[in-house]
């Protein structure tokens, strides 16, 4: 997998890591201009999704810029904050895509003006089509993926999916195993679990 992005995605930095825990946040642009950063420890300033490596298992990560997947000039796919898989790169280790959204309350997040949860869910299922493809990912490859509100403490997995196409919806048309967390756990290089601490 390494090898196909650096050759469709060229502009692409791809890090590797083997903490124990990884943060991941995605900086508003009228805080500043990291963009999508991996941290190892918990930083103070911006809440993030928390990937829990027990393992300290060596992993990918592809934090993606503004306008990351180009289809032609000018023209570029909707797409997800990042991916993260196993450095090895087996093809059956998993691969897991997360989405971001900063609401900071319940009603911010689920309001129907915002849109959050379906436009989320579509940029995943973007993300993913796309990466699929450019021959990056195998057509009938299972993937994983966070759709997150990491500044909602609570669980909101529930809740989250209530537009037109549910969990089993996106896993059977999408080949994409789903869940609204803030959280994960490397099991192995084959195994994640999505909503854990």
């Amino acid at each position: 997998m390494k090898t196909q992005i650096a050759k469709k995605l060229p502009l692409h930095n791809l890090t590797t890591h083997s903490n124990l825990n990884l943060y991941i946040a995605d900086y508003p642009k009228t805080i500043n201009n990291k963009g999508v950063v991996l941290f190892a420890d918990e930083p103070n300033d911006i809440k993030c999704v928390h990937i829990l490596n027990p393992k300290e298992i060596l992993i990918c990560f592809d934090g993606f810029k503004d306008n990351a997947l180009p289809i032609d000039i000018g023209n570029c796919s909707e797409q997800c904050e990042c991916v993260l898989f196993p450095d090895r790169c087996d093809e059956t280790d998993w691969i897991l895509f997360i989405e971001n959204k900063y609401a900071n309350d319940r009603t911010a997040a689920f309001s129907e003006n915002h849109g959050y949860p379906n436009k989320m869910t579509d940029q995943i299922i973007e993300t993913v089509k796309y990466f699929r493809e450019k021959g990056i990912i195998a057509p009938n490859r299972r993937v994983w993926a966070i759709v997150s509100f990491p500044n909602l403490v609570e669980e909101f997995n529930s809740t989250i999916f209530k537009g037109d196409l549910s969990e089993l919806d996106i896993l059977f048309k999408y080949k994409i195993v789903i869940r609204g967390t803030n959280a994960a756990k490397i099991i192995s290089e084959k195994r994640i679990k999505l909503n854990s601490d």
